[in-house]
């Protein structure tokens, strides 16, 4: 029973000039553990991979797992310009590097 592990959801998010980007979020997970703030989100840790072409991905990062499994939430995040998502979303950086 894997009840500490995360399972990653993909996530869509809007960013600026009403384009989109992509993710993935690991709800907080702990089998001893039970979130009791009702109406409050647990914290957040964002996370951008190494780039800027490169992409995130959903195999398991113990990195990740040991945030999830001390009541942190974490999005791992697949900015404007990262592979995976076609020419276009990759285009992006064109003239915006540090930007996206």
């Amino acid at each position: 029973e894997d009840t500490m592990i995360s399972t990653p959801k993909s996530v869509e998010f809007p960013t600026s000039n009403d384009k989109t980007a992509f993710g993935y979020y690991y709800a907080p997970t702990n089998g001893n553990f039970q979130y009791s703030k009702e109406g409050v989100s647990p914290p957040l840790l964002v996370k951008a991979h190494g780039g800027p072409t490169a992409c995130t991905g959903t195999s398991f990062n113990a990195g990740i797992q040991y945030w999830t499994s001390r009541g942190f939430a974490v999005l791992d995040v697949d900015y404007g310009g990262s592979t995976g998502y076609g020419r276009d979303y990759r285009r992006r950086l064109r003239q915006s590097w540090g930007v996206v």
